[in-house]
């Protein structure tokens, strides 16, 4: 049934499909773009990782109406727009906004927008040589509409929720995601127009999707998904220009999460479920933001990074069958090898406790001294492509600004901030490649989770497994517990969202503009990159 059809079908008519497993053939992906780490115009930005700091590297990939896929190469500081139907020639390379401290990117009714603690519209504009074209910001981003915002959530770039709602669900038994109310999506669809999208869940391994057109209070389409597992977040992705709906799933088992997966679900025009496409993310995965993304014509496109290269990868998925399940055998999460189990003094701690310390860490308001900040433009990182000054503190001597700061191996308890700010001391230090600086202030990824915890000493994330629990359920996580992967990174866990992703708070030289802020992550992909649900041992419960 093409477009056209469906439309003079009516809005009273609903359809349903099931989710299913596929057989066990597995996909045929097809690299479609190559990327080198460097600076070069065939390459991305890719900061490699160290003991306590992830890797980091391109954080988007969106695609024009035109087929144009657009990819968010903000550690160099540009877009890169590579045509789809000549993906090995040279990619027009578009140079972001001076200062712009992008984390996504995304077409919107065809125009590109980015995200940088909100919506920050583009516009292309020639550059004075008459040729070249470089990005600008335009006024319009605290206006953006509901469709604008929708598709940035979709991957978690959200402003964070209310501070004193995570003190309220402490009381609660537990902040587990159960009997969720309906959850509202706006997709603007290339084949059928601005789509209303509502997402319901009512059991663990079942949810629904209900389409109309947000010109109509009537659905049109019912796509009913169900599975083997737990469904976590589903998320409406697009509508292609033939009519087909796909939607991204993850799946987190309650007693198998090794077993987590992500994947893309494509359905027919009438609603019925006709290919699967397993998303690849491994432990060795470097982070991207947005990591799918649907061509005009139905191409699933993957963003791959790893510490040497990047990769587009057109999916090619699979047959359904009569459940949805994990099938692509995936690597096995590594813990990588545990520290030794500290001697460290736990006493007691409640789980208010914990989160009225951590929102300290991101609500504190300071003044940027003249020492604080230290000299113009500061001393640049060894082996690394940026200054040790956090970017958010750039440009802002004399300015109050809000969090504690990132620095390589700190933990500066919150109440020795300020006074060490005072003091002159120099706040601050995102060389994760140098040796850890004594003298300056801030806290780490670990030594802020440390502070939290109320630890007086500064405990690793290859530590961390000695001092906490386990947990083998994800689901069960509250307030105050954190996802760890040793030698790498540590979260505080703050709570679900009510469309399954996981708040959290962290202390980040990237994903935080170099302070301690709250963040939005699917649950399934931090999973599968490594990241283990722990419970510190001096909680109460």
């Amino acid at each position: 049934m093409g477009v056209e059809a469906m439309r003079s079908f009516g809005s009273h008519i609903l359809f349903a499909a099931a989710l299913a497993v596929a057989s066990p053939v597995f996909a045929k992906d097809t690299t479609i773009i190559e990327l080198r780490g460097g600076d070069g115009a065939r390459s991305v930005g890719i900061i490699s990782s160290n003991e306590e700091a992830e890797a980091s590297g391109p954080a988007a990939i969106t695609v024009g109406d035109d087929g144009t896929i657009y990819i968010l190469d903000q550690n160099n500081g540009r877009v890169l727009a590579v045509d789809a139907e000549r993906s090995q020639a040279e990619p027009e390379i578009l140079p972001l906004p001076e200062n712009a401290t992008p984390e996504d990117l995304a077409v919107v009714h065809n125009e590109l927008y980015l995200w940088s603690d909100g919506v920050v519209p583009l516009e292309r504009s020639t550059d004075a040589d008459g040729r070249s074209q470089t990005l600008r910001a335009v006024d319009g981003g605290a206006d953006a509409d509901d469709y604008t915002r929708s598709v940035f959530a979709s991957m978690g770039s959200v402003s964070p929720g209310p501070l004193n709602s995570i003190i309220d669900e402490i009381g609660r038994s537990t902040s587990r995601p159960e009997a969720r109310p309906p959850v509202i999506q706006y997709v603007p669809s290339r084949g059928l127009g601005d789509i209303v999208a509502e997402v319901s869940a009512a059991a663990n391994d079942k949810a629904e999707i209900l389409l109309r057109r947000s010109s109509s209070e009537e659905n049109f389409l019912s796509l009913q998904l169900a599975s083997e597992g737990r469904i976590g977040t589903v998320e409406l992705l697009d509508i292609d220009t033939t009519g087909r709906p796909y939607a991204l799933v993850e799946l987190v088992p309650a007693d198998r999460p090794e077993r987590t997966g992500m994947l893309v679900v494509r359905f027919t025009p009438n609603g019925a479920m006709d290919r699967v496409y397993d998303l690849p993310i491994e432990p060795g995965t470097v982070f991207s933001r947005r990591f799918v993304a649907i061509g005009p014509r139905g191409d699933v496109l993957y963003l791959r990074s790893q510490e040497s290269r990047a990769q587009v990868l057109r999916l090619d998925g699979r047959e359904p069958g009569r459940k949805l399940a994990v099938i692509r055998p995936t690597k096995q999460p590594t813990a990588g090898k545990p520290g030794k189990t500290p001697k460290v003094a736990i006493v007691p701690k409640s789980r208010s406790d914990v989160i009225e310390r951590a929102i300290g860490f991101e609500t504190l308001n300071w003044m940027v001294t003249s020492t604080a900040y230290g000299k113009d433009p500061g001393p640049g990182c060894v082996n690394m492509n940026r200054l040790r000054r956090p970017i958010y503190l750039i440009g802002k001597r004399g300015q109050t600004v809000k969090g504690v700061p990132y620095c390589w191996g700190c933990k500066t308890p919150l109440e020795n901030f300020v006074g060490g700010v005072e003091k002159g001391q120099t706040a601050g230090n995102v060389c994760t490649k140098s040796a850890p600086q004594s003298n300056i202030l801030g806290v780490d990824c670990s030594g802020f989770v440390s502070d939290a915890w109320g630890l007086k000493m500064h405990v690793s994330t290859r530590a961390i497994p000695g001092i906490t629990k386990r947990l083998s359920d994800p689901w069960s996580m509250r307030p105050g517990d954190a996802l760890n992967k040793p030698g790498s990174h540590v979260l505080l866990f703050m709570r679900f969202t009510a469309d399954k992703k996981v708040e959290v708070m962290e202390a980040s030289p990237n994903a935080c503009k170099g302070r301690v802020c709250r963040n939005t992550y699917s649950l399934g992909s931090l999973l599968m990159r490594g990241y283990q649900p722990v419970r510190f041992k001096g909680l109460d419960g």
